[in-house]
């Protein structure tokens, strides 16, 4: 197993992904205009939630107590960028932001989903949120590959 520093900085890293999901996809939640759209986006934020806080209570159980919760930067703009999108493009651009999201948090998750560095239980929580991941991506694009047929 890899140092203690190094568990806890990969742990930090996809807390970070995790809540930039999270508010991503509220923020697409606030903007869609179809109800059966914004209740899929909200059922996702939940979940991103819930994969930020299995990776917290690791990293606290490791003794990092000061878990940073508000995201990145990066997560921030693209935030801002899908406000503009949404707001000009409607539905349609919110699940494309979505997407460019999901595929950012899919590469992350992939960096650390095969490291025989981090603990086995870690991995497997790691995993298993990777495939949820990849699986809402897939979702996500066979939903804007319907509205496009549409």
């Amino acid at each position: 197993m890899a140092n203690h520093k190094y568990v806890v900085d990969a742990l930090e890293d996809l807390i970070q992904v995790a809540r930039d999901g999270q508010s991503g996809y509220r923020d697409g939640a606030e903007h869609a205009k179809d109800r059966q759209l914004r209740r899929f986006l909200e059922s996702v934020s939940l979940a991103r939630a819930k994969f930020a806080g299995d990776l917290e209570g690791y990293a606290v159980r490791l003794g990092n107590g000061d878990v940073d919760r508000s995201g990145s930067v990066k997560g921030a703009i693209q935030r801002g960028w899908t406000d503009l999108k949404a707001n000009l493009g409607g539905d349609d651009s919110i699940l494309s932001s979505m997407e460019t999201g999901d595929s950012y948090a899919k590469h992350r998750y992939e960096k650390y989903a095969h490291d025989n560095k981090l603990p086995d239980d870690i991995l497997e929580t790691i995993r298993i949120q990777q495939q949820t991941i990849a699986a809402t991506l897939d979702r996500v694009r066979a939903m804007r590959q319907t509205r496009k047929a549409a």
